[in-house]
């Protein structure tokens, strides 16, 4: 006659919780060996051999109900299972490893600051959540290798260029309801093109003029780049941008021949 194993023991033995076992129990998925007349579940050796599949199929990410049709059949064909759950896995994993990038860049950009701005907060987690989707719309514009070479960036010149944007729209928040062609704001502006130059040096090599798109193809999708500015501050900033450009001998509104 086989050993059974009141259902507190068998918990102790396989390191369940006899909350869990009575779940299993209800579900399906692991039923006692008997039941006592008054209630009380048993369990065998032979359950604790169907709790260890159990085991090893939750820890390759299967679902409960995955699991329960996988212990109904007597062979497991698990090659196209195991492919797709590979395929999920490495999606969770890609997905929290840009919430860990999303955080440190946060920690970095913010260890300065007793509080922030909840617009330039959004627009950094935006920033790093929608990376896979700013790259394919940029492609449409740039060589896939170029995009590639753009977010490919070290670490550190990522936290260090984020710091000094983050600086550059605080202050031009700060300025708004100035006239755009005010010396300080025509200041910040400078230093924002500064940057782009510099990060345009790294990537590309070369000057940002080799690359043109209009102004309506930035506006073609609103919702893909966040902004840390309302309309009206877009608006202002924008033409504070023009005037710099118009300084710097480029029409902001030419159109492409």
């Amino acid at each position: 006659m086989k050993k059974v194993y009141p259902i507190g023991e068998f918990a102790k033995k396989t390191g369940q919780t006899i909350r869990t076992l009575h779940y299993y129990d209800e579900i399906g998925i692991l039923k006692p060996s008997c039941v006592s007349s008054s209630g009380r579940r048993f369990y065998s050796e032979d359950e604790i051999i169907a709790l260890q599949k159990i085991v090893a199929l939750k820890f390759l990410g299967f679902s409960l109900e995955e699991i329960k049709h996988f212990m109904q059949e007597e062979k497991w064909d698990l090659k196209e299972s195991l492919a797709f759950q590979k395929k999920l896995l490495l999606q969770k994993r890609e997905h929290i490893d840009r919430v860990i990038k999303a955080v440190t860049h946060a920690q970095h950009l913010i260890e300065e600051r007793e509080t922030v701005d909840p617009n330039m907060f959004c627009m950094l987690i935006n920033s790093i959540q929608m990376e896979n989707k700013h790259k394919e719309w940029l492609k449409q514009f740039m060589p896939d290798e170029t995009v590639e070479k753009m977010f490919d960036i070290s670490e550190e010149k990522q936290l260090e260029y984020g710091k000094k944007l983050l600086e550059i729209f605080e202050k031009l928040k700060e300025c708004y309801g100035k006239d755009p062609s005010d010396n300080d704001v025509q200041s910040l502006i400078e230093k924002l093109f500064s940057i782009a130059k510099e990060v345009a040096k790294e990537v590309f090599d070369e000057d940002l003029s080799l690359f043109h798109w209009k102004g309506d193809e930035l506006a073609e999708e609103p919702m893909l780049f966040s902004s840390p500015f309302s309309k009206e501050e877009e608006e202002w900033v924008a033409k504070a941008i023009e005037i710099f450009l118009a300084k710097e001998g480029v029409d902001w509104n030419e159109e492409e021949s």
